[in-house]
């Protein structure tokens, strides 16, 4: 500070010193001002250029633990989603495994174990609705095929956790069913082969309910006699038979029947009863037949043919003009062996025969389900006889000369019969073709064996074990997190703190300066106000 001169008044050296000290208390007081206005103790990198540029850094590391925070606490929530499709995951699979276990008793029979089939296809379809739609915004968390799940829970590059299913979890990678999306028939029997195609394959045919899943077998029962003639096979119980020795039973196309088309029409294959309605003659006879396949046949199921001849000297057939419903002539003459000269008046009225007729050509076929019992089936008798009429039984006749020896079951099978008429044998199990059958469905479930059933139970049983690794792991994970989310909050809070100490003003230890400073900047101006007046002093030595 510059020494005071008061004899040399051209410069006021004390007023400068005053006003300089005034200038400096101003500036220090706007700067305490400025820290108790803002809060801030650095209010420009001019205050203090380091402590900016370290308070800078730890409030960019505390926002970032914030970021964290949150990150983390949305990761444990996408989990809490996820391990919710995951705990109803394991609800179904124990149903399924129960459902297996109670097809795998033979306490139930096929009809059981399909509907049970059809339930645990149900659940399987459940469980893959679960995978594809366990979501957290639009991703699936479930599905393996979006990869694993990352979660940022560190500030820095590298400081995160993942998440990874063990294995995929839907349905048909858990062995749980198999995803058919088109009807299968496999089987690989040489000379013949099932086809899933055709319009009755896209469902079902005439009201019929598809196949299940399952081990099937189609049979040949019997055939005709030839590619040429009819076969009888009569029921030895009948009235008739036992009423009259020797019957042969046999029953054949006519000549020109085999060969009309228009104005006749061959028996079609199917069961029948003859019955003996009256002899009205020594050679001629009344009789009904009655289809016991087909009610529509006829107006009452029964067509009678009237005075029918038994031509031949020993008496030994019956043959009339047979006429259906549509005016044409059924080509058929029934022959059978009476053992009496007499013929027609050996015949009872009410005598009855019930008999099965095989046309020539065809073949009657069975479909059986894994445990050996009759399937009902489509009988497909678009004939003239059958007025068109579709009907299920157990048992269907198909015409192995065609040149597409083709049968619609109308249950989701079609029955291609490609081997030659020749090399097709007769006889009950003589014939048998295996197959196993898919329905088309996304999923489909085979437990038609108690075997089947038995392994299932074990698939049911590691599928569980897959699904509870999952949520194993993910249970890890989220005590992770929880453990993350304690460690990020405390560091959070130390940072900010150290950010406070630097950034923050000490709002006590500011107004007690700005008081000071405020105290300071009166007394200078008090003593600037005194050092402009001591000049005048001199005046007093010119008087």
């Amino acid at each position: 500070m510059a020494t005071v001169d008061v004899t040399r008044i051209a410069s006021n050296i004390g007023a400068l010193n005053s006003l300089n000290s005034l200038m400096n208390i101003n500036n220090k007081l706007a700067t305490h001002q400025t820290r108790l206005s803002t809060g801030k103790r650095i209010n420009s990198a001019a205050d203090d250029p380091a402590g900016l540029t370290i308070a800078t850094k730890m409030l960019a590391r505390s926002e970032g633990l914030k970021v964290t925070l949150d990150n983390i606490g949305d990761s444990k929530n996408m989990l809490s989603v996820a391990e919710g499709g995951l705990s109803k995951m394991t609800d179904i699979i124990t149903n399924m495994r129960n459902k297996a276990e109670q097809a795998a008793s033979d306490t139930l029979g096929s009809t059981e174990r399909a509907t049970i089939q059809t339930q645990l296809s149900s659940y399987a379809q459940q469980l893959q609705d679960v995978v594809d739609q366990t979501k957290w915004n639009g991703v699936k968390l479930l599905d393996q095929s979006t990869g694993p799940k990352q979660f940022q829970t560190g500030v820095d590059e590298g400081e995160s956790s993942i998440w990874t299913l063990p294995g995929a979890l839907d349905p048909t990678t858990l062995k749980l069913s198999e995803n058919n999306p088109n009807i299968q028939v496999n089987n690989s029997v040489i000379g013949k082969s099932f086809a899933a195609a055709g319009a009755e394959q896209s469902g079902t045919l005439n009201g019929m309910t598809e196949l299940s899943t399952g081990d099937y077998s189609i049979e040949v029962l019997d055939k005709a006699t030839s590619a040429t003639q009819g076969k009888a096979i009569v029921d030895t119980n009948s009235k008739l038979v036992t009423g009259v020795s020797q019957i042969a039973g046999t029953i054949s196309p006519t000549a020109a029947a085999s060969t009309a088309t228009t104005t006749s029409s061959l028996m079609t294959s199917g069961r029948y009863k003859l019955t003996i309605d009256a002899a009205t003659s020594a050679t001629k006879t009344t009789y009904t037949i009655t289809n016991l396949d087909d009610s529509t046949w006829g107006t009452n199921g029964s067509i009678q043919v009237a005075d029918a001849d038994l031509s031949d000297a020993t008496g030994t057939s019956l043959s009339g003009a047979l006429v259906d419903t549509a005016g044409k002539t059924i080509g058929v003459t029934l022959s059978f062996n009476t053992g009496y000269a007499t013929g027609a008046a050996d015949l009872v009225a009410g005598q009855s025969m019930n008999f099965e007729f095989i046309k020539a050509n065809e073949v009657k076929l069975e479909m059986n389900d894994a445990s050996g019992l009759a399937v009902q089936i489509n009988r497909q008798a678009a004939d003239y006889l059958k007025n068109g009429t579709n009907y299920s039984s157990t048992s269907a006749y198909v015409d192995a000369g065609a040149t597409t020896p083709t049968y619609q079951s109308g249950r989701g099978v079609s029955i291609d019969l490609s081997a030659t008429w020749a090399n097709i044998s007769s006889g009950s199990g003589s014939n048998r073709t295996y197959f196993n059958y898919k329905q088309a469905s996304n999923f489909s479930v085979d437990v038609s064996t108690a075997a089947k059933a038995g392994k299932y139970m074990t698939t049911a049983n590691n599928a569980l074990d897959m699904v509870t690794s999952a949520l194993s792991d993910l249970g890890s994970l989220a005590s992770r997190l929880t453990f993350k989310e304690d460690t990020i909050s405390t560091a959070q809070i130390n940072v900010e703190a150290s950010y406070n100490r630097i950034m923050n003003a000490n709002m006590a230890e500011e107004q007690t300066n700005a008081s000071k400073f405020s105290i300071l900047q009166q007394t200078a101006i008090a003593m600037l106000a005194q050092a402009n007046t001591a000049p005048q002093n001199l005046l007093s030595l010119f008087r």
